[in-house]
């Protein structure tokens, strides 16, 4: 809840700074700069474009399956010829083709339930992703907010330090005219090396926490690094507003990525049980294929060559054939015919086939898996409502204490008001009363501590409470501005 404060405030800061030059670095440049260069972040939208392409896989089940296939080799001994289905005794080469394609037309829902949890699987990693760049921002507006803060309390530091040497010059004029004896500079010489100390140490907070937050940015060292101070100055009215507890939560429910992606995450769990669920359903698909093949061995029969068969005629034979006299006689043939190889392309193309079909797949026994894997579905949707709640209830909790702590920072806010116009009151009577001689160096020293401390818890207690309200603020939507 903290760094949603320091986030928020940063966020304001940075709109209220007047750059002079374009060299600064505002709250605004810094985070866009950690977002589009940290590892963490670019991991992040890594797993965004899975989930985007998972979301492409999904749409690509609607579409057929198509492949194709070819294989060549040789066969040895006796063997069987693909074009005739013949034991042939020798070597025969061959090469065939193939062509399958396939569409599914009804799996239980798979595809469409798949689908639609791929889009919602999607937005939750968008959602994640903002959240993971929010983490971001509030690692940079802490650093940011540090060195601002730091800088701020140097300013201050160096401010009273050259009071503290006004006061001790002016003692040293006193001292000098005997108007004041010498021990009474020895206090504010003591405050004055205080002063010093308390600035070389937060000379040394700001340059760790530059480098630090150049490191989070992951710049160079050696470049010029400036961050840019910002000017508050909000109103009575702007820093006192009261605001309602359902009000807040309400706009806060809307808009949060954590409660968002939550409960896309149950969504997605309820189209999972869905998913499982298709596992004991039916599947049709349609299915078709082409295919040829070629062989070394095959001859075209239909085509002989019998250029080396010779016919030879035997004698003549007198028979009787339903009483009439005829003469038989036998014929021999010498050689054999020959027949000529298909050409590659001619069976190819005499080879040619096609088949279409549908097919069933009815689900009987999986041991029990698909089952399973419903039951384990159904578990993931209620884990999926219990974070929901969990969410929700955090998000209360968040609005209520970031109401809790707007009043308790008006509160504060006011004491220390009172506190700081107390102490100017008392400094500025030991500064006259120092003047006049009626009090000594430490008197003064001491009024310049109490004053110099009220301002400081002053200042402190002006941004807790502008911190504060902008969480109300970016609850409700409103954005960062006091308009």
């Amino acid at each position: 809840m903290r760094q949603v404060y320091l986030l928020l405030l940063a966020c304001f800061l940075s709109a209220g700074i007047s750059a002079q030059s374009s060299s600064p670095w505002t709250l605004e440049k810094a985070v866009t700069h950690a977002i589009s260069n940290n590892l963490q972040v670019k991991r992040l939208d890594n797993f965004t474009e899975i989930a985007r392409l998972n979301l492409q896989q999904a749409r690509n089940g609607r579409l057929p399956t198509a492949s194709g296939s070819t294989n060549v080799g040789a066969q040895l001994g006796r063997t069987i010829d693909p074009t005739t289905n013949a034991f042939e005794q020798q070597t025969i080469g061959f090469q065939g083709y193939q062509l399958n394609a396939g569409v599914t037309l009804f799996n239980g829902g798979l595809i469409k339930n798949n689908l639609a949890q791929a889009e919602v699987d999607l937005a939750a990693a968008e959602m994640d992703a903002r959240v993971t760049s929010n983490n971001i921002g509030l690692q940079v507006a802490n650093s940011y907010l540090t060195i601002v803060l730091l800088k701020e309390q140097l300013n201050n530091s160096r401010a009273q330090l050259q009071l503290t040497t006004e006061q001790l010059n002016n003692t040293d004029a006193l001292i000098r005219a005997g108007a004041l004896p010498p021990a009474q500079r020895f206090d504010l010489q003591a405050q004055q090396a205080a002063n010093q100390q308390i600035i070389v140490d937060l000379e040394n907070q700001l340059e760790m926490a530059t480098l630090g937050l150049q490191i989070l940015l992951e710049i160079d060292f050696a470049e010029e690094f400036t961050v840019a101070t910002p000017e508050l100055n909000p109103t009575e009215a702007q820093l006192f507003e009261n605001y309602n507890l359902n009000e807040v939560y309400t706009a806060a429910r809307n808009t949060q990525p954590t409660v968002l992606a939550a409960e896309l995450r149950k969504e997605s769990a309820q189209l999972g049980i869905e998913v499982a669920k298709a596992g004991l359903r039916p599947t049709v698909s349609l299915f078709g294929s082409l295919s040829t093949n070629f062989s070394t061995v095959s001859k075209d029969f239909s085509d002989p060559d019998l250029t080396n068969v010779m016919v030879v005629q035997g004698p003549a034979v007198p028979v009787l054939l339903n009483g009439e006299p005829a003469t038989l006689s036998t014929q021999t043939t010498t050689g054999s015919p020959a027949f000529p190889k298909i050409g590659y392309f001619d069976q190819l193309n005499r080879n040619f086939g096609q088949s279409v079909g549908m097919s069933l797949n009815v689900p009987i026994y999986s041991q029990g898996r698909n089952q399973l894997n419903v039951q384990r579905a159904k578990v993931q949707q209620l884990n999926a409502e219990l974070d929901i709640e969990q969410a929700d209830n955090q998000l209360r909790n968040d609005v209520q204490l970031a109401l809790t702590n707007l009043r308790g920072a008006q509160q504060s806010y006011r004491a220390a008001e009172a506190s700081r116009e107390a102490a100017q009151a008392a400094y500025d009577n030991a500064q006259r009363s120092y003047r006049a001689g009626s009090a000594n160096s430490l008197d003064l020293v001491t009024a310049t501590n109490r004053l110099d401390q009220a301002k400081t818890e002053f200042t402190r207690s002006k941004y807790q409470l502008i911190f504060n309200r902008q969480v109300i603020r970016f609850y409700l939507g409103q954005g960062f501005t006091l308009n």
